[in-house]
């Protein structure tokens, strides 16, 4: 019974391998094999839970895949089926299925439609994966996938800037949520000194145990896992994000930011609320967040002028209640809502088209000239300030801005001597010392020692910085990030045994994807010409280096497809509870080194092509 499991992710999965083989001119059989893969992933979802019902409902749990294991780490796979699971499962395999009918029509003679169906299976992929898991580890391989896919799908209209502008920017917010995902992996380690399974969490008195011995850990642990789930359910402050998400093609959203994904949030918090539900500290936190969201997405809703944005903000309100549903423990009205909401999303985002077209005829034909407002006074300028404030979005998207992403680049920019040759021999030089002091057990006084780690640490930080704002010389940014890989494994090796073997199975990836991808750069650097302050749509002429150059950019990201992925949890094992520090400039290195990669990706081959003979599309068309 428990192996059946492992074909919920196997459907998809060998679909979308599948997929990638096919012409991408043979629509029929692209089509088809995303019909008989969610076709069958429903049928075998349904059968399997009504057996698993009649058997009583039993929770289950597969831990039987390692991928890699020393004498004090082991990382593998484990699968969790509970209630939670067989519902989610459910709504998200029949809408997928639905929509995967619906979008061979509607995609039909687009030149992406090979490349849609190939990411809305891997987007499937990613999220069996996130549903099935069992704990952390496995949950972030399927989200890595998630966000990667959803990236992907946003700038499905490539040749436009908007669409990979806002692609950007989503991509941005899903490694904020990444650090909250991190933070919480690497205290959970420390907190219990394996790696937990979503079983054990729901043995009660295991953990009230632990938190009563560790309270202010346990604290920090829920705040990370909130702050994950509020990113990826565009809850407040994120809310903003959402709205911007629907520039891809319509089943895209339907799917993706309508019902399945923008759903994944609230997973987490079920997943995991018996950890945090004690703590009420972090229960009423959840609940004013979601108060909070419901009561600024209701307002920002009724005054959109897009039927998309409308829909977008309707459902974040939706989410919000959700939120205080599952924090007040109503966990089966959550898991009622959260289908609901999902179908109707689903169902409204579909019919978009088609309603714009009907509105738009009545405004031709039946115009109706709308009655004056009664309200007068106090009540009338509340209504108006309402009015402007809900129109501008509450100005989330400016507050993202100026908080953090504008902090970042104004740090950055402070190191803006920096060279390759500087850089190289100031690493040389300080990798040379630190290898020195390591091997041969260097005994230094305990502030020095305890501070190096945070120094080093704080270097690599610098250079991704750096990487981050830099424009105009792209190979250096691509060697900044390859860089500030080699720092932080050697922050985290100073720190203590991080082993000989351990620091290359981290770098080894590393290497892998930065020789490619620096092969990538040349070949198209020999054809064209670019740098970072413009979109320049290369993959227009060159799909191949475009697809070679973003699995490069993948691979250096940590994405799971090279051994960095298990490294960089590998490396967080090696971080101490008390150096946070260090964790932070970690954690926080790995998530704009993504953010970096996908913006060298996007200004060189996404956005408009402007050579001549080609159309550029207007860019707020």
């Amino acid at each position: 019974m428990k192996q059946f499991i492992i074909l919920f992710i196997g459907l998809p999965l060998l679909g979308f391998l599948v997929s990638l083989i096919i012409p991408s001119k043979n629509e029929k059989a692209i089509s088809y094999t995303a019909f008989i893969t969610t076709g069958l992933g429903v049928f075998s979802i349904v059968a399997f839970g009504i057996f698993w019902a009649i058997n009583g409902s039993p929770d289950l749990n597969i831990n039987e895949i390692t991928l890699y294991q020393s004498e004090h780490y082991t990382f593998f796979i484990d699968l969790f089926f509970d209630k939670v699971t067989v519902v989610y499962l459910l709504f998200s395999s029949i809408l997928a299925y639905l929509i995967a009918i619906y979008s061979r029509y509607y995609l039909h003679r687009e030149s992406g439609y090979k490349r849609f169906f190939n990411t809305k299976l891997l987007f499937i992929t990613g999220v069996n994966l996130i549903v099935l898991s069992g704990n952390f580890e496995t949950l972030f391989i399927g989200w890595e996938i998630l966000g990667v896919s959803s990236f992907l799908l946003i700038a499905y209209y490539r040749e436009r800037y908007l669409p990979v502008r806002n692609a950007l920017k989503v991509y941005s917010i899903y490694r904020v949520a990444d650090i909250g995902l991190l933070l919480a992996m690497w205290l959970m380690h420390h907190l219990w000194h394996e790696n937990i399974t979503f079983m054990q969490l729901n043995d009660s008195e295991l953990v009230h145990s632990q938190i009563a011995h560790h309270p202010y850990v346990a604290i920090a642990i829920s705040f990370a896992i909130i702050l994950a789930a509020a990113a990826k359910s565009a809850q407040f402050p994120f809310s903003s994000w959402l709205p911007r998400a629907m520039e891809g093609p319509t089943p895209s959203s339907a799917i993706f930011y309508g019902s399945v994904a923008v759903h994944i949030g609230i997973y987490l918090l079920l997943r995991t609320y018996p950890f945090w539900s004690s703590i009420e500290l972090v229960k009423w936190n959840v609940v004013a967040m979601g108060l909070t969201t419901a009561v600024l997405s209701a307002i920002a809703a009724k005054v959109q002028t897009s039927v998309k944005a409308q829909i977008a903000y309707s459902s974040i309100t939706q989410i919000g209640i959700i939120f205080i549903e599952v924090a007040l423990g109503f966990h089966w009205l959550a898991l009622l809502h959260m289908s609901g909401n999902a179908f109707l999303r689903a169902y409204q985002l579909l019919i978009s088209p088609s309603i714009v077209t009907y509105l738009i005829r009545e405004q031709f034909f039946n115009y109706k000239p709308q009655k004056g407002n009664k309200l007068t006074g106090r009540k009338r300028i509340i209504q108006n300030s309402l009015f402007v404030i809900g129109l501008k979005e509450w100005k989330l998207d400016s507050l993202m801005y100026k908080f953090l992403w504008s902090p970042l680049k104004k740090i950055g920019n402070w190191f803006k001597f920096l060279t390759l040759l500087n850089v190289l021999l100031f690493s040389v030089i300080t990798f040379t010392i630190s290898i020195w002091l390591i091997t041969t057990k260097t005994h230094l006084p305990k502030i020095i020692s305890y501070a190096i780690p945070e120094i080093l640490g704080a270097i690599g930080f610098v250079l991704v910085l750096k990487a981050f704002t830099e424009r105009k010389r792209v190979f250096f940014v691509w060697e900044l990030i390859i860089l500030s890989h080699f720092w932080t494994a050697m922050a985290v090796a100073f720190n203590e045994a991080f082993s000989l073997s351990d620091t290359l199975f981290y770098l080894g990836g590393v290497i892998f994807a930065g020789i490619f991808g620096y092969f990538f750069l040349l070949k198209l650097k020999a054809k064209e010409t670019f740098d970072l302050n413009d979109f320049y749509g290369h993959a227009f002429e060159h799909k191949w280096l475009s697809f070679g150059f973003l699995v490069s950019c993948l691979a250096l990201a940590g994405f799971p497809i090279t051994t960095t992925f298990l490294g960089e949890d590998l490396l967080f094992t090696h971080i101490h509870e008390n150096q946070i520090l260090l964790a932070a400039f970690v954690s926080l290195n790995f998530v704009i080194v993504g953010i970096a990669l996908m913006r060298m990706y996007s200004r060189i081959f996404l956005g408009p092509y402007k050579k001549a003979g080609h159309p550029v599309p207007l860019r707020d068309a």
